[in-house]
């Protein structure tokens, strides 16, 4: 996508809350209401309207508001975001929360910025009040530990995220399933060379019985000849 300055784009609201952004254009603020069912609400703006919300604010950074996927590597790119991939989505965030990895929460504590965390703390606390899920204390004195945490200063956290039983468990049975994998690859290949030499060995038999033999000269007939 050729992004120019009045380049106009879908800009995306996908979490359930509402987002106003004040612009050059609109100063009072364009109002993005909530998603419904999981289909964001789309205000369209011109990329020089967006590079202004971004030199102001976090939004696009942190994933308050996103782009069509079509379009968004060509737009954090020119927006100078880097590491896009790595912004979390409202999805992924409930997906930590509800479904808890080492790998999650370590990206949970690993956020430096406080907006960013309060998204965070907000979507826990949404959860929770649902009263739809049963969302495990470890989450929760995670997520409750690196908000103190930033809230005191302390940009790199001290958090260690250790793996559940289940974890460690899961990660032993990927291993042994991995090596049984490979050696029935293993066998595979075995069985292909073995098959391949037998193969060869029936074509030398055969070739070997479709030589015309040259018939042997008995003694008589060589006394004959002389």
């Amino acid at each position: 996508m050729d992004v120019v300055e009045s380049t106009i784009i879908d800009v995306l609201n996908y979490s359930d809350s509402c987002v106003v952004v004040p612009t050059h254009i609109k100063p009072d603020g364009y109002l993005f209401e909530p998603a419904i069912d999981g289909q964001p609400y789309a205000l369209q703006l011109s990329f020089s309207e967006i590079r202004g919300i971004n030199s102001q604010s976090n939004l696009f950074r942190e994933g308050f508001l996103r782009f069509r996927e079509t379009e968004s590597d060509s737009i954090y790119e020119k927006l100078g975001i880097r590491n896009a991939e790595s912004i979390l989505t409202d999805e992924d965030i409930k997906d930590i929360i509800l479904t808890p990895t080492k790998d999650g929460l370590e990206k949970l504590i690993k956020i430096q910025s406080s907006s960013m965390f309060e998204r965070i703390r907000g979507a826990l606390i949404q959860l929770d009040n649902s009263n739809k899920y049963d969302i495990s204390t470890r989450v929760k004195n995670v997520i409750t530990e690196r908000y103190r945490e930033l809230y005191s200063g302390k940009r790199i956290t001290e958090i260690v995220i250790r793996q559940t039983a289940h974890e460690v468990e899961k990660l032993e049975d990927n291993k042994v399933n991995d090596k049984v994998s490979s050696l029935e690859a293993e066998i595979e290949k075995l069985k292909l060379l073995l098959s391949q030499s037998l193969s060869k060995n029936d074509e030398s038999v055969e070739n070997t019985k479709d030589e015309p033999k040259t018939p042997r000269k008995t003694r008589n007939q060589s006394n004959a000849q002389e």
